[in-house]
């Protein structure tokens, strides 16, 4: 059957409205259409680096190469699922902000992974994306960081409580609240992935390229990897994300260097692979998120998903930076926890929120990581990674005043002194415990 508006090609976007099955249309649910009136090229798949993390990465590659079927079925999925958050108004022009939270013990997985009769947000990663879209800092905050609080479900603020608390006190909403406390920035947009999320994501993806540097063994999570490089995914790419046991010096501050780690790997996996280019892995990518992931009802829509991938078309790997909120484990008064080290997160705040560009300490790359030797081989049995040794590279040249107006380029990455962390472009190795 001729078309009458003329050959596919002329209207491949996803989200173009002739190409919106009946079923789009239905009562709660709209596929919007371009907003650009832009083909499937200017969607630049290939190119979109989302740095969230597992949970906000696949949201936002969802939609973007699609059937229109497929976005309404992924997007329909999300939607299920979706909870309010915030006050403030969503929007993706200019500078904006995305909460990633990695859920211990969700209540949606049942006791699978055991129960601890509380769901705590033991990862919270925030994204901040500048004003121009040319670069993107991903600060994680350690579950056990102690802030103070606002008032969440009509329960009262509280004082000096671990980060991970906040999910207990009043769900992805408390969480969201808290960081916008601690940091003074809006957050928006949140997606929060469960245990069994993180791995459907990992295997969906094939798995995701991981370094250490002596062999692991740690009964408490089970992981146990040789020396060297290996493919994980599974339970095993999940038992590498929550292991502390086994690297660094066995804290929380270790254990997000490893998830660093993780992230960085697999947006370079993504994008070397041509994994954003293949609509199929697309769409189980999608499907499986869609039905472990929860994100803010700001976020499940596909036409924020679209508008959030082409924000990300333009950054480069190397213009992705992943910081740890600054903060220490040694004061007496707070045994166990990570107390804030104000005046270095004020400063990595201040800079982060007037996009002013930084680089960081040489081999700042945390307690649980080291710069990976470019000579490292996979271990035995694993198979070899996806992405080649990068070096550590300083964000662009790319400056916005507080306002968000660009500034000259021209300005140099002030060093940010006492902040730990690594670009996405750089490939590390997580240090085994005693190593």
């Amino acid at each position: 059957m001729t078309d009458p508006d003329g050959p596919q090609s002329d209207f491949d976007d996803v989200l173009d409205p002739r190409r919106r099955p009946s079923v789009v249309s239905g009562p709660g649910f709209r596929v919007s259409g371009a907003r650009h009136n832009r083909g499937r090229r200017d969607l630049g798949v290939r190119r979109l680096v989302s740095g969230v993390g597992i949970a906000a990465a696949v949201a936002v590659m969802s939609a973007t190469s699609l059937s229109a079927y497929a976005a309404y079925d992924v997007g329909h999925g999300f939607q299920q699922r979706a909870v309010d958050v915030g006050s403030g108004a969503a929007s993706t022009e200019g500078a904006f902000n995305v909460l990633a939270i990695g859920a211990d013990n969700d209540p949606t997985q049942g006791t699978a992974y055991g129960d601890r009769g509380a769901t705590l947000n033991d990862s919270n990663v925030l994204l901040h994306v500048s004003a121009d879209h040319t670069h993107a800092v991903a600060i994680s905050f350690p579950r056990d960081l102690v802030l103070d609080q606002p008032a969440c479900s009509g329960g009262p603020a509280v004082q000096d409580t671990p980060l991970n608390q906040a999910y207990g006190r009043g769900g992805m909403d408390c969480v969201v609240s808290t960081i916008e406390h601690a940091t003074g920035m809006d957050v928006p947009y949140a997606a929060q992935v469960s245990f069994a999320g993180v791995i459907r994501m990992s295997d969906a993806v094939g798995g995701v390229p991981v370094c250490v540097t002596d062999a692991v063994d740690d009964p408490y999570t089970g992981l146990q990897l040789a020396a060297g490089e290996h493919t994980v995914s599974g339970t095993t790419a999940l038992a590498f994300l929550r292991d502390r046991h086994g690297v660094g010096d066995g804290s929380d501050l270790s254990r997000i260097s490893s998830l660093q780690q993780f992230l960085s790997s697999l947006l370079r996996k993504v994008k070397h692979e041509g994994t954003l280019g293949d609509p199929a892995k697309l769409y189980g990518l999608a499907k499986a998120a869609s039905q472990n992931i929860t994100l803010s009802t700001s976020l499940a829509k596909p036409s924020t998903m679209v508008d959030i991938a082409r924000a990300f078309e333009g950054i480069d790997l190397g213009d992705i930076t992943f910081v740890q909120y600054p903060g220490s484990v040694d004061d007496p008064a707070f045994p166990g926890k990570v107390v804030p080290d104000r005046a270095t997160a004020d400063r990595l705040v201040r800079a982060v929120r007037a996009d002013r560009p930084f680089s960081l300490d040489a081999g700042a790359t945390g307690r649980g990581a080291t710069e990976a030797a470019p000579s490292t081989a996979p271990s035995a049995g694993g198979a070899a990674p996806a992405d080649a040794p990068a070096q550590a590279s300083a964000p662009s040249e790319h400056a916005t005043t507080g306002s968000g107006a660009a500034s000259s380029p021209s300005a140099s990455p002030r060093e940010m002194a006492g902040v730990t962390g690594q670009t996405a472009a750089q490939k590390t190795c997580a240090v085994a415990a005693g190593g």
